[in-house]
């Protein structure tokens, strides 16, 4: 009976070596993800400081919503409309700003203010907001487009469809929102940004708070104050 049964053992033996030595397939890529900041001038009048290429600037979004959550997709094509060509800044002055009062800020921001800083632009001044010692707190902008698709390009260049979430605040206004860990082009203290469009106008809020409601309040205020 032994003499019987060792050709068989190895013979399993030789099988399970076989089997056991087959290279795994399935193993999952070890590959890095990259992450892009969004470009948005230095840190940019109406419009933008920094020239990006029309086939990355518009894209064709879609909002559904599922279960009362809202999602933000859409593909970049090209040949599309290019956001509002840059235009040349004035250096900044010293001065409230003319439609988002420097006190509003500090609720919606909280924090306490120093100096506004206004960067002469159409249709309206660009407004920085420091803080009390002097660090950077917030910035607004207002963009005037010559088409209502231009004035969506805008807003993708500052808050990519890849990399943002829909945003439909104040009613009538489309756009996205997003957080920027690490800053953006021009600007390393800028945590999170929210911009929206309706018909030619856009408008850009960028905060030093990792919140986008910050954005979101800022934007919603200067629509009511200025009747847009």
């Amino acid at each position: 009976m032994r003499l019987f049964r060792w050709p068989v053992i190895a013979a399993a033996v030789v099988l399970l070596t076989a089997c056991t030595s087959q290279p795994d397939t399935t193993a999952p890529s070890t590959a890095p993800s990259t992450f892009s900041a969004p470009t948005s001038g230095s840190p940019g009048p109406a419009g933008s400081t920094t020239q990006v290429p029309s086939s990355t600037l518009t894209s064709t979004v879609r909002v559904t919503v599922t279960n009362s959550t809202i999602t933000r997709t859409g593909t970049v094509s090209a040949g599309t409309v290019p956001p509002p060509p840059a235009t040349k800044e004035p250096e900044p002055q010293a001065g409230p700003c003319p439609y988002l009062p420097e006190d509003d800020v500090k609720l919606i921001n909280g924090q306490g203010y120093g100096p506004t800083m206004l960067t002469a632009v159409e249709p309206y001044p660009i407004c920085d907001f420091y803080r009390s010692d002097g660090g950077w707190q917030a910035r607004i902008r207002i963009v005037r487009a010559a088409t209502p698709e231009a004035a969506e390009a805008a807003v993708d260049q500052h808050v990519p469809v890849d990399r943002s979430a829909p945003a439909s605040r104040p009613a009538g206004w489309s756009g996205g929102s997003m957080t920027t860990p690490d800053g953006i082009a021009g600007n390393d203290q800028v945590r999170s940004v929210y911009a929206v469009s309706k018909g030619r106008t856009a408008i850009i809020a960028e905060s030093n708070q990792d919140q986008t409601i910050k954005g979101r309040q800022m934007v919603i205020e200067v629509v009511e104050n200025l009747g847009l």
